[in-house]
Formats: C-alpha cells, structure tokens, sequence
C-alpha cells in the first residue's frame, strides 16, 4: 500500500459495499488478487456478493453510524483477512431535491449524517487503525455536489464537508504512513440515481446534457479511480479530491456561451 512494500497485498474494507460504486471497488479489489470486506446494512446483498467473488470476499455488518458495531465488526474481520491496509468510505442514502421549507430537519440529519458522520466514524475505527500500524490508504466518497450546489439540500453539504475531512485527515495522518484521498463522482449508472423517494422512471436527458461527455460514468469506471487512489503508484498523492464526472465540474460554466461544443 505504501510506496517502500509495493507487492503488499491489497486488503479493503468497504462501506456501502454491495452495490453500487462499493460493489465494483470490491470487483476490481478482488480482480487485482486482493481481499475485500463488504461492509453494508443490507446483510443479504452483500453476503450474495461476496458469494460471487469468491473466498477472498466477506461480507460483514456494515452500519457506518454505530462505531460499536464497526468496532466489533473490526475484531471479527481480523481474523478473517490479511492486516487491513484500505478503506473505502461509499456509504450514504440518496436524497431527492427538496425546498427548504419542505424538508423537516430531520430527515436532512439522516442524509448528512449517513455521509458525513458515518465517513468520520468509518475514518475513526478503521483509519486510526491503519495509522496505528504505520501503513494503508483511505478513499473517500465525494460528489461534484461537493463543488457545485444543486437543490440536495443535505446530501451536498455533506459531501463538501466530506472533502474538508479528507483534507483534515491527509494532514493529521500523513507522517503515520496513511493517505487519505477522495473522489468525486459524476451522474453515476447505480441504484442511487433512483432512490425509493423518486416514483416512475427518471429522465437523464437533463443529467446528459449536463455532461460534457453525454453519458452516465460507469461504476467500474470509477472503481478504477478508487483503484488507483489505493495502490502504490499513487503514493504520493493524499489530500485530493479527484473529479471522475465526465468533465461535469470543468463544463460548468459553459452554458451562457451556448453549451458545450459539439462533434463534427
């Protein structure tokens, strides 16, 4: 994981695991000769998961808001992979945009806290474990919401604040062998594009037109990302937040010139 053990065996623990971005890093994990613990709160699909890949994949309870269960979670996963030496922070519920004055402070507590407070928590048990043995990588999980508000009032304050984290933490763990890093992922083809809340099929033409690319970025695509962000040859990156968005960010600002540039 780090830049002196270079042939080290990739061991990873990822929240949010079984679907989604979380289920193609565990892939690419497990493609890559590594192991994977596919921690997520639905129990069923992560130990399907794992089923699939195979030996070096175990599924375990996966709640990022209770640090006591993740504690004895890290107990039992000691025993069952090598020392851990990557955590993935996918975990968080979806949120549909929502006025202010329609979204009680509740339930913006419960998006914000699934991705801010559960990053911290994840960070605080899994992390300080890494740091503690000198060595590993942290991924984090932004958004281009982090950088570019929309009318998700919870979910993206809460991934800017992911990124002030994984900057705080870069710094705080630097000198203890443990980089700490982010992604920020663009309109993404998983589950999340469609939360429960949102009824009948959504239209992504207002999401393709948004990206200069003209499509939906592919999980493997950013588990790819991920990939790289835990191996050695990123080993002197830490504290950057890396756009894998289909140029979502950069495009930004080019609709009041007409939009983007078109082939041909």
């Amino acid at each position: 994981m780090d830049h002196a053990t270079p042939d080290s065996t990739l061991s990873v623990i990822v929240t949010g695991g079984a679907s989604g971005i979380g289920a193609a890093v565990c892939r690419r994990v497990i493609e890559a000769g590594g192991h994977a613990a596919i921690l997520d709160l639905n129990q069923e699909a992560a130990h399907t998961l794992a089923r699939e890949l195979g030996p070096r994949a175990v599924a375990a309870p996966g709640d990022v808001l209770d640090e006591a269960g993740l504690r004895a979670t890290q107990e039992r996963l000691a025993a069952l992979l090598p020392a851990v030496n990557g955590l993935v922070n996918c975990a968080g519920i979806a949120q549909v945009p929502t006025a202010i004055e329609d979204y009680p402070v509740e339930a913006w507590a419960r998006v914000v806290d699934s991705h801010l407070k559960g990053t911290y928590i994840a960070c605080r048990v899994f992390g300080s474990a890494m740091a503690e043995r000198g060595r590993g990588a942290v991924v984090n999980v932004a958004s281009v919401l982090s950088f570019r508000p929309g009318p998700v009032l919870a979910y993206g304050p809460a991934k800017a604040a992911v990124v002030n984290l994984t900057e705080a933490l870069a710094v705080q763990w630097a000198r203890r062998g443990l980089r700490v890093n982010a992604i920020a992922p663009g309109w993404t083809d998983t589950p999340f594009l469609k939360p429960k809340e949102r009824q009948g099929e959504r239209d992504m033409t207002p999401i393709l037109n948004a990206t200069p690319l003209g499509r939906l970025m592919q999980p493997s695509e950013i588990a790819e990302v991920v990939f790289f962000l835990l191996s050695p040859a990123a080993s002197v990156i830490t504290g950057a937040t890396i756009p894998c968005d289909g140029g979502v960010i950069a495009g930004s600002g080019w609709a009041p010139y007409g939009g983007f540039p078109q082939a041909g």
